[in-house]
């Protein structure tokens, strides 16, 4: 149980625990933030791993993640973009699944393709690059879906 004087806020503390805290606090955030990181680069070296791309090293590996999250960012802000302009004159759920689909899938194909033509140590073959924009496709409507649900 805590006791009166150990719940005091943070402007009370001396030095020593504010530096405690801090660092705690810190340390928290990296590790979350590493661990994010981590396990999306595992989860595509098994991807690749499964669907025989080739890649000369895991640094080379960790630099076409970071390539395609960084050309992924800036092609996924036009995605967005099309896919809301497009959406406001569509009727039908299967329809506006479909054209969002399309949009998102070819939009992160791109992504995905060009930052396998900017990385000259990495090859990944056309059916996998479709299959890998199909599964994040289908992964980001699972996740996108259930959080739908939670706030309704």
């Amino acid at each position: 149980m805590m006791n009166k004087d150990d719940d005091c806020s943070f402007r009370e503390m001396n030095f020593f625990n504010k530096l405690i805290v801090i660092t705690a606090l810190t340390l928290l955030v990296v590790l979350s933030i590493s661990f994010v990181f981590v396990s999306i680069f595992f989860g595509i070296a098994g991807f690749f791993s499964l669907f025989g791309v080739q890649y000369e090293s895991l640094y080379s590996l960790l630099l076409f993640v970071l390539v395609y999250f960084l050309i992924g960012f800036i092609f996924d802000l036009f995605s967005i973009a099309i896919i809301k302009i497009s959406s406001q004159n569509l009727i039908g759920k299967y329809k506006l699944f479909f054209i969002r689909m399309a949009i998102d899938c070819t939009f992160s194909w791109f992504s995905l393709h060009t930052a396998d033509e900017i990385m000259n140590n990495i090859s990944i073959p056309l059916t996998t690059e479709i299959l890998a924009v199909l599964l994040l496709f289908f992964v980001e409507i699972a996740f996108h879906d259930k959080d739908k649900k939670k706030k309704a």
